[in-house]
């Protein structure tokens, strides 16, 4: 992947985004301000499509590229679709949640992209999952997409984190010598940029200019499991599973905690609320543009500290196990602020 096309599909990603603004606004593509929201004024709901259209382009320009994730594009194509029309009609959960299984099965059983070893998680050797495997890739994609898609609430954050996520696995990618890999995942990030810099707070652009969106955040949630679950398999896998759990631990941790926390107090895991981890920072009194950065910080940490210990030699089993005990620290620090408050 040359420097050339990278910055192409900033550019193209950048100028899709500029171009679609009015037509978004035209058609209703469009996040009201009001109610939890944070922004002021109506602003377009067209990231993920410009993020989609930014890397489809620039790949044509790639054969190899193309070749090995033409399923992944036509099928993140269809949950890009599902996101739309959530974003027009707000769809229901259920409906929503079925779409998105629909899509993960077609990868399992169109593209063979599936969860066949969990690892030596436990430490009594690998873990084959056999018959299971189709439902628990299932159950773990839908997992992520809807983890991603539930961290979008701040200019920059959903985005930024799933750079983070891809960022680390380039590395991998490129320790492993996996090129295409390596390739297409460059020209995804280097999309994504192309995004954050109309999407994200800085002094000289307080509002952003486009959101995510549903159908962004669910489009970046499924490219990113397919991603990670293709590095985790296979004879010679990239990375094992424990460590792909690090790489996006701040919205897996987060929302994997409200889906256990909501229905406990009786609520959907799904409804909406002030209870993810950016809204716990933002009533301590920080700006939002100040916990995207600390949420930024702590993502880079936990990758970089797991990465580092399995280049050092650490198993896959006390990556799991030190990646729980994180889980758990964040759950009681939870609970004991919710009944204190």
């Amino acid at each position: 992947m040359s420097m050339l096309n990278l910055l192409g599909t900033f550019l193209v990603t950048s100028l899709s985004l500029l171009i679609l603004k009015p037509m978004a606004c035209r058609f209703g593509l469009i996040d009201e301000p009001g109610g939890r929201k944070t922004h002021s004024v109506p602003t377009p709901l067209i990231g993920g499509v410009g993020i989609y259209i930014g890397t489809l382009l620039i790949t044509f320009f790639e054969p190899p590229v193309l070749q090995q994730y033409d399923a992944l594009l036509a099928l993140s194509a269809a949950v890009l679709l599902i996101g739309v029309v959530d974003d027009l009609i707000d769809l229901p959960a259920r409906p929503r949640l079925l779409c998105h299984a629909g899509v993960a099965l077609l990868m399992c059983l169109l593209a063979g992209n599936q969860l066949n070893s969990l690892g030596d998680l436990v430490g009594t050797g690998p873990i084959v999952l056999g018959f299971a495997a189709l439902p628990l890739t299932v159950f773990a994609t839908v997992g992520v997409v809807n983890a991603v898609n539930m961290s979008d609430g701040l200019d920059g954050l959903s985005g930024g984190m799933v750079v983070i996520a891809l960022s680390f696995l380039a590395v991998t990618a490129a320790s492993a010598g996996d090129i295409t890999l390596l390739a297409f995942i460059a020209t995804l990030v280097f999309s994504l940029l192309g995004f954050l810099a109309l999407n994200y707070r800085h002094p000289w652009k307080r509002p952003a200019l486009v959101y995510l969106g549903d159908a962004g955040s669910t489009f970046l949630g499924f490219v990113v499991a397919w991603l990670l679950i293709e590095a985790t398999q296979g004879a010679d896998p990239v990375i094992p599973p424990a460590l792909a759990l690090w790489f996006l631990a701040v919205p897996l941790i987060d929302t994997v905690y409200l889906l256990v926390s909501r229905p406990l107090s009786g609520r959907s895991p799904f409804s909406p609320g002030r209870d993810h981890l950016h809204h716990k920072l933002l009533e301590l009194g920080l700006s939002p543009g100040t916990v995207v950065t600390l949420l930024y910080v702590t993502g880079i940490a936990l990758g970089s500290a797991a990465l580092g210990a399995w280049k050092l030699g650490a198993s896959q089993s006390h990556l799991f196990f030190a990646f729980l005990a994180l889980f758990g620290l964040y759950a009681i620090v939870s609970v004991r602020r919710r009944r204190g408050a």
